[in-house]
């Protein structure tokens, strides 16, 4: 399925924009309201797993397991929703997921700060410039540090986006002709689903599926899966703990999907234990 990802700085009319592209395409626009299908589906509180998707710096190293944990439910619905249905989806979460799918168009979405401004005050109903700019720059900066630490990455790198965009002074024409790039672009033969891809793509969906079922376990949890094989990487269990083990395999072997699973311990957590750390 043909996927479009649409990332944006707050205050920017990215998912006004993100909604021009899939109409277009005729494509739904999927966002925001995946929390609630992760809300529904993993029957945790929607206004945690939004929160999850926020810095907050006193609370974020003491929380930083359980904020694991929503991530992982809200990947497994969004890789799930990339899998089965063609979709433009306006966010940040899975965004390295889906990396190598190779059909799965990223785009950025840049504008200035000056207009950013003037949508800011008329959305928070402010009049002081300064206050709003200072505002939006905190934003920025919560959303990178979210990033880097969730995943990695700096989302301002224009080297992890296919293409980058910046709508200008975001007038109807400027906002008009970033649709008609992005529609354009994404009809490239480059981002037309290929069995290989395809295949890429199912094998993400099972492995965030499955480790949004055990990420209570362990949160750090790492799977890879080819083709219905199944690989999980654990510190949660020490080595002698075999009827642990056993017993995560049969329970990963009863998932849809799945037709063999293999449970390793982390290597590493036992070589830093044998040099005294």
């Amino acid at each position: 399925m043909s996927i479009i990802t649409i990332t944006t700085d707050a205050y920017n009319n990215g998912r006004s924009l993100a909604e021009s592209v899939a109409q277009a395409m005729g494509y739904p626009c999927i966002g925001d309201e995946m929390a609630t299908l992760a809300s529904e589906t993993y029957e945790v509180t929607e206004s945690k797993l939004v929160q999850a998707l926020k810095t907050s710096p006193p609370f974020f190293d003491r929380l930083f397991s359980r904020r694991q944990r929503y991530i992982a439910y809200l990947e497994a619905v969004i890789s799930d929703k990339m899998l089965c249905q063609d979709i433009v989806y306006h966010g940040v979460v899975g965004l390295p997921v889906i990396r190598q799918v190779s059909h799965a168009f990223k785009v950025r979405v840049v504008a200035n700060i000056e207009d950013r401004i003037r949508i800011f005050i008329k959305k928070e109903h402010l009049s002081g410039k300064v206050e709003a700019r200072d505002r939006i720059f905190k934003e920025d900066e919560d959303r990178k540090r979210w990033a880097r630490r969730i995943y990695g990455i700096d989302i301002s790198d224009s080297s992890i986006y296919d293409l980058v965009v910046n709508i200008g002074h975001m007038g109807a024409e400027d906002t008009e002709d970033a649709v008609e790039t992005i529609v354009g672009t994404a009809k490239h033969k480059k981002f037309k689903p290929m069995t290989y891809s395809l295949n890429c793509m199912k094998n993400i969906a099972l492995s965030c599926k499955i480790k949004a079922a055990f990420c209570q376990i362990d949160p750090k949890m790492e799977v890879k899966s080819d083709r219905g094989t199944v690989y999980v990487f654990t510190g949660a269990f020490r080595r002698k703990k075999q009827d642990q083990l056993i017993d995560l395999k049969q329970q990963i072997m009863k998932l849809d999907g799945v037709e063999h699973a293999e449970v390793y311990v982390k290597k590493e957590i036992f070589d830093s234990k044998s040099r005294g750390h």
